[in-house]
């Protein structure tokens, strides 16, 4: 572990050099540890401070390779239900392929000199926005859809909401929500008043790194079947296998939109069944057409794994990515 003396004034001269805010950094005393579960408070120094005129709670952690990026939001989690305030964990070195589940995590977090990521801050700054009562505070399968496939497919730059109601077979008020609500959080623009056109300036890296805290697993629903079904798209660690070195299981497994669930005339169970069939919040054959659910969708299905084998393929994958 470094010296956490000197961390915390680098920690200090980071945040001056990157926000221009001078913040000041005092330990927990022992009323405040006493909040802390004994579990959680072994493995962080906890100190108060002042960020952007908000007042938080930073929490170093002693040895970030003992806990995994999912670990450290729940563990957060519970601290910030304790605490009532926003926890913003301090570490010092970390593995590049941790970083992207970090902020798929949504975990706040500062490394100094490399990396700041506070979304729950980024939130708050953004909710006197007068944007509707109608505009979601996470992203709706719709515009990740829409997202994704300007990513992966083709540009939706110049669009207007009816080409995106023939795209993606939706309504025009649920196209008109996605739109607004992925203006809301500026990951695009609109154009005209009548006719409203959607604008992407960000390149494509950009937006995915801009879009990706706010991404949710595509999976809604797991089913199980004993049937073999021809013609539906391969999802899982099947369909990672064709974008990476990992090998096939022996099980199908299955990625289906719920209404497209309703034409099949199978047997399915909740826990029982050879093969598996993951039920998505958007259609899959929308982002991909080779029978194999789209790399990005991939991606966010099984972020969360723990199996390493999984996340290093998936990390492999993304960086192979051309953007």
């Amino acid at each position: 572990m470094c010296n956490i003396d000197d961390y915390i004034k680098d920690l200090v001269l980071y945040i001056k050099t990157t926000l221009d805010y001078r913040t000041e950094v005092t330990a927990f005393d022992k009323k405040q540890l006493a909040d802390i579960p004994t579990a959680i408070g072994a493995s962080f120094k906890f100190y108060n401070a002042n960020l952007l005129d908000t007042p938080v709670t930073f929490a170093f952690c002693k040895n970030s390779s003992d806990v995994t990026p999912a670990q450290l939001q729940k563990q957060m989690q519970v601290v910030e239900r304790r605490l009532n305030t926003t926890v913003i964990v301090l570490l010092d070195n970390v593995a590049s392929y941790n970083l992207q589940r970090l902020v798929a995590q949504r975990v706040n977090f500062i490394i100094p000199q490399k990396q700041m990521f506070i979304p729950s801050l980024l939130l708050n700054l953004k909710k006197a926005r007068n944007t509707g009562d109608d505009i979601k505070t996470f992203m709706t399968p719709i515009a990740q859809c829409m997202v994704l496939y300007h990513l992966q497919i083709s540009s939706l730059s110049g669009m207007d909401l009816k080409e995106l109601m023939n795209i993606f077979g939706i309504s025009y008020s649920t196209a008109n929500r996605a739109v607004r609500w992925l203006e809301s959080q500026t990951i695009i623009s609109s154009t005209g008043a009548k006719e409203k056109k959607i604008c992407i300036d960000m390149d494509k890296k950009a937006l995915w790194t801009k879009a990706l805290p706010f991404f949710t697993n595509p999976v809604e629903k797991v089913l199980r079947t004993d049937a073999i079904i021809p013609g539906l798209m391969k999802s899982g660690v099947n369909a990672l296998s064709a974008y990476s070195m990992i090998n096939e299981e022996n099980r199908e497994h299955y990625a289906i939109s719920k209404e497209a669930l309703k034409t099949l005339d199978i047997e399915v169970d909740k826990n029982y069944g050879e093969n598996v069939i993951e039920i998505w919040r958007y259609n899959p054959s929308i982002l991909s057409k080779s029978g194999i659910v789209d790399r990005l969708s991939l991606y966010l299905s099984l972020k969360d794994s723990k199996d390493e084998r999984i996340q290093i393929e998936l990390d492999n994958m993304i960086n192979e990515i051309k953007w």
